[in-house]
């Protein structure tokens, strides 16, 4: 029998939100057929006998979570969600996506289904731009807001990252007549201790995501999305995987070996303005 695997869903484009449908018919199937980045066909056993884990991440659960067969067969996966609510959903930046207060009620119901172990809170990107007059204007300030909402519900973990402006998410930003603003290292390294402050008033354990420049700064440890050690640890049995660093992702990245079955070919709703997938 193959070792069982960490499936991924996704980096690659929202499948919770969006995808939900093909997902639960997928699990339903016991296997998922998707292209890799590179466009190669691919085909992964999604039987309970061949999953370790499954690691989730959306802005916005209640399309799965309307689901009950799909939810149902989460359970025996040992699913783990990232819940992305950086305060920008319904604004330009984020276009359809559920205003942080749904998102919250959305958060709860995830949490009441599946515990506070299982969701980790994601404030990411951190955006800063000029507003039509000029204004210095950034998502940075809502993060206590949101935060007391979060450690309300007991989830304690928090990951963070500052947008990475790629080529095509510059043009996207210009397009809609977005001045966006790249902060320096020390202007990275100012938030992220605004960031470290904020996260010790609240409880909540703060990581980056693939800076480790910021790891200097006292209360931020290195980000591991997928951890293999971690999801082990969220088994009854507490089963082992492999914990090998995950090579595919980029050079900063601590995350595990892991399988993405989405494809970049599955479209969002209403893409974001800085993401790097659409």
């Amino acid at each position: 029998m193959p070792d069982k695997k960490v499936i991924s869903c996704s980096r690659r484009t929202d499948i919770p939100r969006c995808h939900s449908g093909w997902l639960e018919e997928a699990l339903r199937d016991g296997n998922v057929h998707f292209r890799s980045p590179r466009g190669i066909k691919k085909e992964v056993s999604l039987r309970e006998e061949d999953v370790h884990s499954i690691v989730l991440w959306s802005k916005g659960y209640r399309p799965l979570l309307s689901r009950a067969g799909l939810v149902s067969r989460l359970h025996n996966l040992n699913p783990f969600f990232h819940f992305t609510i950086t305060g920008l959903g319904g604004t330009g930046w984020e276009p359809g996506v559920p205003p942080w207060t749904e998102a919250m009620a959305e958060m709860a119901d995830l949490v009441n289904i599946f515990g506070p172990a299982r969701v980790k809170w994601r404030f990411d990107p951190v955006i800063h731009w000029r507003d039509e007059n000029g204004a210095l204007k950034s998502n940075l300030p809502l993060f206590s807001v949101i935060g007391e909402s979060v450690a309300a519900l007991g989830v304690s973990e928090c990951t963070f990252s500052f947008v990475n402006w790629y080529t095509k998410s510059k043009r996207r930003a210009q397009r809609s007549r977005r001045d966006y603003i790249e902060l320096t290292a020390e202007a990275k390294l100012g938030a992220a201790r605004e960031f470290a402050r904020d996260a010790g008033l609240l409880g909540i354990r703060l990581s980056s995501c693939s800076n480790d420049d910021l790891l200097s700064v006292a209360g931020i440890a290195k980000a591991s999305c997928v951890n293999g050690r971690f999801l082990a640890g969220l088994r009854e049995d507490g089963e082992a995987v492999s914990v090998a660093r995950d090579r595919s992702q980029r050079e900063q990245c601590g995350c595990t070996v892991s399988i993405d079955i989405g494809s970049y070919q599955q479209s969002c709703e209403a893409p974001c303005v800085y993401c790097y997938a659409s």
